[in-house]
């Protein structure tokens, strides 16, 4: 109620008068949108003590404000459209919260009004994994979306996102996680347990209608690859447990490592200086910049530790170029003009702003939710 009008009000009861519709100013109502912000953040929280309950905060990278959360349901995988406009997720809902009939759904939200749009039915047999971004990927002209399933059998859900409705499965065996390509929207690449790369290409109904192996380009047993890979047009970077830099183009039918490089020097490498983490790395194309969280006394089994700092390269000289100070990360994510770098902070259940990119680089954080995992940024 207007405060003017809730005090006239009781001063004329007070009195025994009446008050009349001329004496009230009337309160004019407008609808605006709920983030305006130009630089958002987007951080996918497991909610793990409440699973089911799943969340997305967006932050403003510039000013450092909250601005707004949407549920995720059950272990939600997120992914922004082409044009940022609308956030998609596939999550999965039963009836009764904990019991009941099961949903699994591509919801699409607006990114301005954080209002849901609409829902698109997939397979139950999507995976239910912590949020990793190569686990639902948009093509590069927005008409597919691929969906990781897991039986834990592999296999890729395909969503016409112009008819909204999936077309289609891929059968994946032994293979995990999606690599659209850049330059034919119909194609993706996917990681190989056997250390090789596999590229599929549909055809105009979403089906299968090509695919290729690549040969070996890593070994699992003795120096796995990071599931992520952090594109740059066709090519997709990525890391190895003990340290090493692969750049893979993807373009053509068969995929192919067309460098490889250390992050460590030798003396580096004998302290144990490796990458860990969710997602440890981070690749802005335009400026020439990739970021890696290292911890130091790595062994077998410690690819998941935070970072204890975050280098920085140049991947046209590939030269180290700044340590900074890990901040706990374990997701790291570049800005969209590269100019800064955004973190989480696992410790401390934070985002980690760097505004500058140095050995003393200028940080701010902002707390988020309880486990955010995955980064996106605007």
């Amino acid at each position: 109620m207007n405060r003017k009008f809730a005090l006239a009000v009781s001063i004329s009861v007070a009195l025994g008068g009446t008050v009349t519709a001329a004496e009230l100013e009337p309160e004019i109502s407008k609808t605006i949108p709920a983030v305006t912000a130009k630089n958002r953040i987007y951080a996918a929280d497991i909610a793990i003590n409440h699973i089911a309950d799943g969340k997305l905060h967006i932050v403003d990278a510039d000013s450092g404000k909250y601005l707004g959360v949407i549920g995720i349901g059950f272990t939600g995988q997120v992914t922004l459209s082409n044009d940022k406009r609308e956030i998609l997720v596939s999550t999965g809902y039963l009836s009764r919260g904990q019991r009941g009939d099961r949903a699994d759904i591509v919801e699409v939200w607006d990114a301005d009004t954080l209002k849901f749009k609409y829902e698109i039915p997939i397979s139950d047999k999507r995976a239910m994994a912590l949020q990793y971004e190569g686990l639902m990927r948009l093509s590069a002209d927005g008409r597919w979306l691929f969906v990781q399933n897991a039986t834990p059998a592999t296999s890729v859900s395909v969503i016409d996102m112009q008819a909204k409705k999936m077309v289609g499965e891929v059968a994946m065996p032994g293979c995990w996680a999606i690599y659209p390509v850049q330059s034919d929207s119909k194609r993706f690449a996917s990681l190989c347990g056997d250390g090789t790369i596999q590229t599929v290409t549909i055809d105009d109904n979403g089906a299968e209608a090509a695919r290729k192996t690549s040969a070996k380009v890593f070994d699992a047993e003795a120096d796995a690859w990071f599931m992520q890979g952090e594109q740059a047009g066709d090519d997709y970077y990525f890391v190895s447990f003990k340290g090493n830099v692969a750049r893979v183009n993807v373009a053509g039918e068969t995929a192919a490592v067309t460098e490889t490089w250390p992050l460590a020097s030798k003396a580096e490498m004998q302290k144990g200086w490796r990458p860990g983490g969710y997602q440890p790395l981070a690749v802005h194309g335009d400026s020439n910049r990739l970021y890696v969280a290292m911890h130091a006394g790595g062994v077998e089994g410690s690819h998941k530790n935070p970072a204890k700092q975050i280098w920085a390269f140049d991947t046209q000289t590939k030269k180290r170029i700044a340590r900074m100070p890990g901040h706990a990360a374990i997701s790291l994510e570049p800005s969209a003009d590269g100019k800064r770098l955004y973190a989480i902070d696992i410790e401390k259940a934070s985002i980690v702003i760097f505004d500058t990119i140095g050995a003393k680089p200028k940080v701010r954080a902002v707390q988020v939710g309880e486990v955010p995992i995955q980064l996106e940024a605007e």
